[in-house]
């Protein structure tokens, strides 16, 4: 049996990534901050390690000699800029420290997951080969994902077998705070505003299959976009209210107003040192418009297109599920 070892084993894209390992025969190995709350979610026939992205040296301890693949998953999603030094450690310093760890532990592979936010911002359609501009951005989760990317490629140029996948927005089962939360706030009426930009939403599964034809078919080197449906916000918001049996939501916001909100929230945050009820870096996102080309994925990996519809299905099913959605 293959063996994996995977970091952000725990979180959305980790936990379809595990099943996806499981079923296709791996022996998994997980690096974990909790190896005890790990069990809970991912199952007695995962090794969990505790180790953590922030303190390299227990990444080397954790991962054994010579295991087929490294599956490097985690990251801080974070979105306030108070959290940039903690998001930079981890994104781009626990990157270079766990590729220090594949090198020493004669790993065989590595899939990075990036992020389709590493491109950063163009008018035009993204796909593979459009320039990485993410590094010059603003804002922390972006251009510390593209300072992270960097690394890998750097260590591809030194001998290193790596493969990249760029996902976009996910959505899915598992998922429990990234599109969810707005979701939820659809279902209990509390939505105060539709954003106004774009998305193209993967799929989580289908992520994760990806990531796994990328181990197997993906070239060294290369970068993958794992895409999907491309709505704007208010489409996705309708058809998930639809789905919940309720009102379709009110039109968008202005972008204008949106980042003005934010800008206030930023200056009253300052004076209450308490998180502002929406940062700059979250109505950023909130106002993102762009649009991908992802065939390569589907012609050299066989990556799967899932219809928008069914990830929020599943989304919707999985807040069923886990109690926190109430109808």
């Amino acid at each position: 049996m293959p063996i994996a070892f995977v970091t952000g084993a725990t979180g959305f894209v980790g936990r379809h990534l595990i099943d996806v390992l499981r079923e296709d025969n791996w022996t998994i190995i997980a690096a974990v901050r909790d190896p005890a709350k790990a069990k809970t979610l991912l199952g007695n026939d995962v090794d969990c390690r505790e180790a953590d992205l922030t303190e390299p040296l227990t990444m080397n301890d954790a991962m054994p000699e010579g295991v087929d693949c490294v599956f490097h998953v985690a990251a801080d999603v974070g979105t306030w800029s108070r959290d940039n030094d903690r998001q930079y450690r981890t994104n781009v310093e626990g990157t270079a420290g766990l590729l220090q760890a594949i090198v020493d532990k004669k790993a065989r592979r590595m899939v990075h997951v990036s992020s389709i936010v590493a491109y950063g911002e163009h008018a035009q359609t993204i796909d593979d080969n459009t320039p990485r501009l993410g590094a010059e951005s603003w804002v922390s989760y972006v251009n510390t994902k593209a300072y992270a990317e960097r690394k890998v490629k750097e260590a591809v140029d030194r001998g290193l077998d790596a493969v990249i996948v760029n996902p976009t927005d996910i959505v899915g089962r598992y998922d429990d705070q990234n599109w969810v939360r707005m979701i939820k706030m659809v279902a209990d009426g509390s939505l105060p505003a539709v954003p106004p930009g774009n998305g193209n939403f993967a799929n989580g599964r289908a992520v994760a299959e990806g990531i796994l034809a990328a181990y197997k078919h993906g070239k060294t080197g290369e970068n993958y976009i794992l895409g999907g449906p491309y709505a704007t916000f208010h489409e996705f918001l309708s058809t998930a209210a639809e789905k919940l049996g309720k009102p379709k939501p009110k039109k968008p916001i202005a972008a204008g107003l949106l980042k003005f909100v934010a800008t206030t929230s930023g200056l009253i945050s300052k004076l209450t040192r308490k998180r502002p009820q929406i940062t700059k870096e979250e109505a950023y996102f909130a106002c993102q418009r762009y649009t991908v080309n992802y065939d390569k994925a589907i012609q050299e990996l066989g990556y799967r297109d899932v219809p928008l519809s069914q990830s929020i299905d599943e989304a919707i099913g999985y807040l069923r599920e886990t109690g926190s959605l109430s109808d």
